[in-house]
């Protein structure tokens, strides 16, 4: 959910909309503050341990009742990297560290407005599987039948890691983010 303010929240005055920086931005005529309206900085982990891919079955909207890949919003004084690794932790109870970077998308969310994704390939360290946090379900799935996934950006980023799966042909998707 994208907050856009009506006041302003350093000296309470009415914001104004007028183009600044080439876009229309709300601003405060008394003291100068311009409301930016940034994306969400989230972290997605990629994990495959013996022809396996790691995923998570969401129990919160968006995509409720959909597999994923573990992830979710970074926290305020928290790297991508410990974002990622906090988030599979507490999706799947597995302890991970990051390998190395993947990818980095944007999706446009009904409910969180522009999200940007950090997507880290990740090394099992130790844990076992149980799912926690909003994951209804955590689940290793077959390299070479994996489920849709809502969010297009991670069936890029899986195919990117396919090879480490034998024999995976690329996965194929028909959910599009919206």
């Amino acid at each position: 959910m994208t907050v856009k303010y009506i006041y302003c929240p350093q000296c309470s005055h009415e914001l104004k909309s007028s183009f600044i920086e080439g876009r229309e931005r709300g601003h405060c005529p008394e003291c100068g503050f311009v409301h930016y309206i940034n994306p969400l900085p989230s972290a997605a982990g990629v994990l495959v341990l013996e022809g396996k891919l790691l995923l998570i079955k969401r129990g919160v909207e968006p995509a409720k009742g959909h597999w994923a890949l573990p992830s979710g919003f970074i926290e305020s004084g928290e790297t991508p990297k410990e974002g990622c690794v906090r988030e599979v932790m507490e999706e799947t109870g597995l302890r991970t560290s990051v390998e190395k970077l993947l990818d980095i998308f944007h999706i446009r969310s009904d409910i969180y407005g522009d999200v940007l994704i950090i997507a880290y390939l990740l090394n099992f360290e130790e844990g076992e599987l149980a799912a926690g946090g909003d994951a209804l379900e955590a689940a290793f799935f077959d390299c070479a039948s994996l489920p849709d996934f809502h969010i297009e950006g991670f069936r890029r980023v899986v195919n990117r890691v396919l090879r480490k799966c034998e024999n995976a042909p690329p996965h194929q998707s028909s959910h599009r983010t919206r």
